[in-house]
């Protein structure tokens, strides 16, 4: 990609550490549904891929709360699952496009030193 930018932003405007990249717009979370998310890539700050989104938990209030996050592994075999909070991910998606992609201010490492997650 041309544009390696960040730009930190609160956790109000839907992410831990807000990221920018050409050619991707930050994507509104009333706008999102599970399936727009659901098995993306998830990227670190250097666009090193860390894992995958393996699910999302929904609130009483029908908005996205947290997502499990699959780190390592192959085809879903010896991965790493995490739960983290929603408004720990920056989703992007395609400017004129529908590909999406999901940011996480953290590294595989750190993913794979928190408790794993069983559910």
């Amino acid at each position: 990609m041309a544009n390696q930018e960040t730009t930190p932003h609160g956790t109000e405007t839907g992410g831990a550490f807000g990221f920018l990249r050409n050619g991707y717009d930050r994507a509104k979370t009333p706008d999102l549904t599970t399936s727009d998310i659901e098995n993306a890539t998830v990227y670190g700050r250097g666009d090193q891929t860390i894992g995958s989104v393996k699910s999302l938990m929904i609130g009483t209030d029908g908005n996205i709360t947290s997502a499990v996050i699959d780190v390592g592994g192959f085809l879903g075999m010896g991965a790493h699952s995490v739960l983290l909070p929603f408004s720990q991910l920056t989703v992007l998606r395609e400017t004129d496009g529908i590909e999406m992609r999901v940011y996480l201010d953290a590294s595989k490492d750190q993913l794979k030193a928190m408790p794993h997650h069983v559910g």
